[in-house]
This record gives structure tokens, sequence and C-alpha cells, in this order.
């Protein structure tokens, strides 16, 4: 009669400097919320009954809204249980224009986000006073069953109910201040990587040639973490940047290295925390204007060119009208802000030239658009806003892609083809750019395409995963059990996660899957010259100025590492209103708000800092079951015939023991 869901599916509550989005059950862990299973096709305007909503996800946005002005289903509607089995056609989570008031114009009403429409409470940022539960397709085809089952009966009669254990330690909190102080919740974060061609010198002074800065991002964002995949948005970008990392390494391999060739720094920069108020930029410029040691090398003022790479998962094949797949290039128009004209010159020579094999054209992004898409280079122009900033996309006037920050977002949407066609003109672009003779790259694209593709099974498929033969050659992925099947899952996670605590930042301790995939693969396809001794990054480090890449988590020699000259550089995404004291200690680590970046944070005329944690919660959270419950007069009749029961059990057991003693005693 049981149907149970563990360990997975639930809205968690998250917190932000100034309220709460996410869901949470009954405070007390020993008390779950239970309610009948009801479809929403069932659900009446004026409710009169606690019940437990099966919600297709077609339905959402509009129950969304209802549930808003409605206080009936406000007070009755007691969960939601979402069901995924029959996706639309377009889904968003996130409103028309992401994190508008970071743009560097004022049109803040455009709509970049199509799939978002009208919808003025996009469920990743909107808070549910109830529990809310994403099903598996298992669970959800149950559900159906069942709910369909109670349509049918009498509202006091047998019917199956939902009970839901979802209880968040931050329940009492009105903001992440509050949990923060009161050590309810941990902040989000997690790492960004950046690496340079040619890498850096001990000494950075002696050697400041221009900075070009490629970004990509790592993260999405939806209301179900568990279920984040972001393959288009943002992970395309991503793979991209690394296939233009190793083309770049295979031309550079035949001409002497970098150093010798180029004019101009390439640095590539992995970008963790941007859904959330381009935590992952923010952070690192901040901590760029302080002089981390995490940014040595990085100098902001060296800063010429940023090209940016977005969306790209989804470039529409080559028609008899359009014969080649279109690239957009998204620049910032207006005084003060860089002219690009040399970056969309030398893409479009790219696409014509080294790069014409990927059968791509580069055209100007429409002029109507108020500016920029929302991208990280936001951020920088907000530091320097006469950088000469390009973000490459497959879109024009507003997102083509139908699940921008939506679990419908996965590999299965998107083209491998078209990535590769991206990764080769921004790697033939960049060349140029940085000095290097257009004649000394060749593109193979055969080649290209299969690197690709082995990103994209990695970091954006769910199976291999991490288990993919690119990530266990370089590194020891962590792992899902599964108890009941005895699986391992490694798929990629693309929500950024929670910081516990911030041990030493260039060791691979407590770094994500994802973080350390792309620290070592950027290690690799950055170095110059051969490879040095075996190592480990604890007990037979490199020499300074090597990085110990390759390293399986064993001294044994099979697994060690090797040393590499080059750049790579983990930085710490976090809020730059928040503070850690002991925090390499797991257990001692404690965060607090601090106003130490306060004066930059004005100076740059940033937004205010939403500082986001999320909320601890109990062993045994999230849980979920549905199960049959008889009707109020058989739980009577039950209980009554209980009651009877033991009544004559007592009666029997007095009677039997008085008999007994009047025996003992004439005995």
């Amino acid at each position: 009669m049981y149907r149970e869901q563990q360990g997975t599916g639930g809205a968690y509550l998250l917190l932000n400097a100034t309220g709460k989005i996410g869901s949470q059950g009954s405070p007390d862990f020993n008390i779950n919320v239970d309610a009948p299973l009801m479809h929403y096709s069932d659900l009446e305007a004026n409710l009169q009954r606690d019940v437990a909503v099966l919600l297709p996800v077609k339905q959402s946005v509009a129950f969304m809204q209802e549930l808003q002005s409605n206080s009936a289903w406000q007070q009755h509607v007691n969960g939601v249980l979402i069901d995924d089995t029959d996706p639309p056609n377009s889904y968003s989570t996130v409103g028309p224009f992401p994190l508008a008031e970071y743009a560097p114009y004022n049109d803040r009403d455009y709509v970049w986000n199509k799939a978002a429409g009208g919808n003025a409470y996009p469920s990743s940022t909107t808070w549910f006073p109830m529990p809310v539960y994403k099903l598996t397709r298992g669970r959800a085809i149950d559900a159906q069953q069942r709910a369909a089952y109670n349509a049918g009966q009498d509202p006091s009669g047998e019917l199956y109910h939902a009970s839901m254990k979802l209880t968040m330690t931050s329940y009492n909190s009105a903001n992440s201040s509050d949990c923060i102080t009161a050590g309810t919740c941990k902040p989000l974060g997690g790492y960004s990587v950046w690496s340079a061609i040619p890498p850096v010198p001990l000494d950075p002074r002696t050697d400041r040639r221009p900075i070009i800065l490629v970004l990509a991002q790592i993260d999405s964002i939806d209301m179900f973490h568990d279920n984040v995949q972001g393959a288009d948005a943002p992970l395309s970008g991503l793979i991209a940047m690394l296939g233009a990392l190793s083309v770049l390494q295979s031309t550079l391999k035949t001409t002497g290295g970098a150093g010798s060739i180029y004019s101009r720094r390439v640095v590539f920069l992995a970008l963790a925390g941007e859904p959330w108020g381009y935590m992952g930029s923010r952070r690192l410029l901040y901590e760029a204007y302080t002089g981390s040691n995490n940014t040595a090398g990085l100098d902001l003022s060296l800063i010429e060119k940023v090209v940016e790479i977005g969306q790209v998962g989804r470039l529409p094949a080559a028609t008899s009208q359009t014969p080649t797949m279109e690239l957009f290039a998204h620049s910032q128009q207006g005084a003060g802000f860089g002219d690009t004209t040399d970056i969309r010159t030398a893409l479009t020579a790219a696409a014509q030239g080294e790069s014409s094999a990927a059968e791509v054209s580069i055209q100007a992004a429409s002029a109507s658009n108020p500016g920029i898409p929302p991208s990280s280079l936001m951020s920088f122009l907000r530091y320097n806003r006469s950088i000469q900033g390009v973000v490459l996309a497959e879109f024009d006037t507003g997102f083509t892609n139908p699940y921008y920050a939506s679990r419908s977002d996965n590999g299965s949407t998107i083209n491998t083809k078209g990535i590769a066609a991206a990764a080769a003109v921004v790697a033939g672009a960049l060349h140029r750019l940085a000095g290097g003779d257009p004649l000394q790259m060749k593109v193979n694209m055969t080649d290209l395409q299969n690197t690709v593709a082995g990103y994209v099974s990695c970091i954006a498929m769910p199976a291999p995963g991490f288990a993919c033969p690119l990530a266990t050659a370089i590194m020891v992925p962590e792992y899902i059990y599964n108890k009941a099947t005895g699986e391992r899952s490694y798929t990629p996670k693309h929500y950024i996660g929670v910081l516990q605590y911030i041990p030493p930042v260039q060791l691979p301790l407590s770094k994500s899957n994802m973080a350390r995939f792309l620290w070592n693969v950027m290690a690799f396809d950055s170095s110059e010259g051969p490879q040095g001794a075996s190592c480990d990054p604890y007990q037979n480090p490199c020499l300074a100025g090597q990085v110990c890449a390759g390293w399986r988590g064993n001294s044994d020699g099979r697994y060690m590492g090797q040393c590499l000259n080059s750049t790579v550089v983990y930085v710490p995404s976090y809020s730059t209103k928040l503070t850690c004291q002991n925090c390499e200690d797991f257990y001692g680590a404690t965060w607090a708000l601090s106003d130490a970046a306060d004066t930059w944070n004005q100076q740059y005329n940033w937004p205010p800092d939403p500082v986001w944690a999320e909320s601890d919660w109990p062993i045994g959270v999230p849980d979920l079951q549905l199960y049959l419950r008889e009707s109020d007069k058989v739980q009577l009749a039950v209980l009554i015939s209980g009651l009877l029961v033991t009544a004559v059990v007592t009666v029997a057991s007095f009677t039997a023991r008085t008999a007994f003693h009047k025996h003992h005693k004439s005995s």
C-alpha cells in the first residue's frame, strides 16, 4: 500500500537578504504533513478541504498564479507534487529578464527569456507555504493512478494520502542574515576555475601582457536542485570554451608555445554561482581588487577584451535559406563602452578562414536590442565599461532555448556539432587576437566534434556522467549510492551547492566533481613544455610555478598526477557580504555577515548583495509516502473493535488469573 520517495525531489528552503524561496514542511521533524491526494484538474476554486495537489508541470504556471490570489487554496493546499512525465513545449523557472538589475542599461522590461512569457511568479524565485516535491517518473505514474481513484470516492471514504516530511532547520528565519547568525543554514557557494595561455610567471610583474578574457558559466537554476541540468544554458558555452582551449593547445604544440608567439595572454574563466546574483564574477572581481592569491596574475587593469560564450547548444542546422549555422555577437553600445570591432572582425575572419569547416557565420546582434543579454560580461562592464566585450550566442533578439533555467534543459536537447562549430570559431578568433598567425592554425572538425562529444557525455548527460573515461583518467569522481538498487550514480550536479568550510583553496579537498574536472582539463590543455615528475598535491607536491594534474587520490604510482608548467587556479565563489572564521576547520568553521566589501560594492554601484543561503535539514529529509488510508468509519470501527478485543482479553485474563489463584489456595 505504501510507495516511498526518499532523499530527493524536495524544493528546499533558500534564503536571501530580503526573504526566502522554495518550500518547507512541518517544523517538527516528528510530524508529517498529511493530506488526501487530488489531481490539479479536480481542484475547485472554492476549495473546502485539505488536499495534496498532483500538479502536471504543464499547469504549474496557471496554478502558481491562482495560488497567489486564492485564499482558499492557500489555506487548504497542504502540499504540491509536481508531475514531469509530460513536459510542455516551453518551460522556464525564471522571469523574462533574469537578473535585470545587473544590466548596464535601463530597459529592465525587455523579454530576453521568451520561455517565461508573462509569468509573474517564476517558480525558482517564489516561496511556497507548503511542501513541494518533484516526483520521479515511477512515483508520478503511481500518483496519477491514485489521484484518479480518489476522484471517484466520497471525501470521507477510503482515500490515497500523501505523507510529506520536508522539515527545514531555518523555518523560523525571515532571511539569510537570521539563519546565518543562528547557524541553521549554509551560504551558497562553490569554486570558479581559471587558466592562462601562456602560463603566468612566478612574478607576474615580469610579464604584463594585455589579457583577453574568455568566459563561460558553470551552473544553472531550478526550484528542484537535485534535477538541475543546464545543458544549453550554460553548459554548451562551457563545453565550447573547453573545445576552443583544446584547439589552441593542439596548435601551440607545433609552434613553440604561446609564450613565444602571443603578444596577449588568453585567460579562460569558468564561473560558478552566476544565476545567484552573478556571485562568481562578483567575488572574483572583489578578490582581484583586494590582491587575493587566488587572482595573482589576473590583473584587472590588463583586461582588454572579454569574449563570453553563452548559449550555443541549440544552433539550428543549415538550410537552403541559411547555408551556414548562425552565431550572433552581442555587444553593449553607447557612450563609454568599448569598441568591439576587433573582436567581431576576428570572429568573422576565423569563420571564413581557418575555421571554415565549421560551416558557421557570425552576425551582429540586432541594433534594436537594448544591449547585451544576461551574462557575466555585465559584471566586468560594471568594473570597467571601456572593456571591449562580446557575448557569442545562438540567438539574436531573445533566447531560442525553450527550457532556459529549467530541469528540461537536458543533454538530449543540444547539438554537439553546433557546439564544436562555436569552439572552432572562438579558437580561431582568439589565436588572431592574441597575435598568432592564422596560417599556423588547422582545425580538424572531426577531432573537435569527438572532443566536444566527450565533454557532453561527462558533464551534460546523466550517464555516464563523471564515470566517463575522460573524467576517471584524471580524477576520482564522487558518486551517490542507491541502497535499493546497489547502483552508483555519477550524474553531474549543476546546482552550485553550499560551502560548509574553505580548506586550502588550491587543494582538491572539498571541491565538487565539476570543479575538479574543469581544473584538471584546463591544467592539461593550458600547459606548456613537457610533463614533469609524478606527484600528488599533499605528499609529493610540484615545484613552484607547476601544478599537479591528473592525481587520482592515491600515492600509488598508478594514480599519481603529473607536474605541469601551467597556471590553473580555483577561486571561491560566495557572497561578498560574508566572512568565515576558522574556515579551514570542517566542524569549527562559522560564517558571519561582514561590511568589509561595502566600500567596493558602492564604488562600482553593485546592486545589494543577495547573500544567498540554503537551510540545513535533518537526516531523513526529504521523505514522501503515498498510502491508502481507510475511511473515518472504518478507522472508527477498527478502533472500537480493537478496544473491544482489548477489553475481552483483559476480562478473560482477569478471570483466568482469579481462577488460578483460587485453585492454588485450595491446593
